[in-house]
């Protein structure tokens, strides 16, 4: 089965078999900027990772090399988690034109075996959700004694979700993630430069001695910050105190892993791990 992870600025896509549980080997990637406009500053230049393409939303010579990297298994399913349906579209025409037609399947929260106390569940990000459950399910794995978790994915927006001990999804925060801020800074002024993510370290200098490591330290600081106080706020009201733990994942996950009060853990593609377990599961069920 193909596992594809559609966010708002990119797409992670890997193959799994009946068999195999997750790694995060060959991962492909298609990356996008967040559609922020900015109209006197150009896009900046981005770091690539192997098997990763900077692209438009709409360029469908992208997805065309997306969906080639799968040729090679033309009977194979997609099950697709999304929160970008124009890239979703683009998808959507790239699998029919290789071949894939009728064998996508998109994720909807019904399709989780996790209960969800939240007040519209058909409206809460699927990708939440499923960083969620993988990282509950991933955390007691090993016959531990289950407890609440917060769940941290730090992407376009970075989201701060809690799961109770019972493994039920509570809800959270949403606020905006490097890359959102860094483009909203050049957005909304005037004279401010759009910065590439990798401009942003662990630990920026500070006070910055020009305009780039003063956005620096500024956009870490709002990123640190902000989650770091809904960690500390969700631990202040769980009796579980400050034993809470938190699971960060997303691309931005390493910059935002140091600065949080362990303990705390960093686990890589936690929406491709939920969508794993989904495709497991449903072989249980028809075995």
């Amino acid at each position: 089965m193909i596992l594809v992870d559609i966010g708002n600025s990119g797409l992670r896509a890997t193959q799994v078999t009946d068999q195999e549980l997750f790694t995060d080997q060959n991962v492909y990637r298609l990356s996008w900027s967040a559609a922020v406009a900015s109209h006197h500053n150009p896009s900046p230049d981005q770091e690539s990772a192997p098997n990763q393409l900077w692209c438009e939303l709409r360029d469908h010579s992208a997805f065309d090399w997306l969906v080639s990297q799968f040729n090679g298994s033309p009977n194979e399913n997609w099950l697709i988690s999304c929160v970008q349906r124009t890239a979703l579209d683009e998808l959507n025409r790239s699998l029919v034109k290789h071949g894939f037609r009728d064998m996508a399947k998109v994720v909807v929260h019904s399709d989780l075996s996790m209960k969800l106390d939240v007040d519209e569940p058909a409206k809460t990000g699927i990708d939440r959700l499923l960083a969620a459950w993988a990282a509950y399910n991933y955390t007691y794995a090993q016959n531990q004694p289950n407890g609440p978790i917060i769940v941290i994915q730090a992407g376009t927006a970075v989201t701060v979700d809690f799961v109770n001990s019972e493994g039920v999804f509570c809800g959270g925060a949403i606020m905006p993630g490097l890359g959102l801020s860094l483009q909203l800074l050049a957005a909304g002024t005037d004279q401010l430069p759009w910065l590439g993510n990798h401009f942003v370290d662990i630990l920026p200098e500070l006070p910055g001695k020009n305009t780039v490591q003063a956005i620096s330290a500024g956009v870490n600081a709002a990123l640190v910050g902000g989650a770091s106080h809904l960690v500390q706020r969700y631990r202040d009201q769980s009796p579980n105190g400050p034993n809470v733990k938190v699971v960060v994942t997303g691309g931005d996950g390493s910059l935002l892993l140091p600065h949080i009060v362990k303990p705390a853990e960093f686990v890589e593609h936690l929406v491709l791990r939920g969508l794993c377990m989904l495709r497991r599961f449903a072989i249980r069920s028809e075995q």
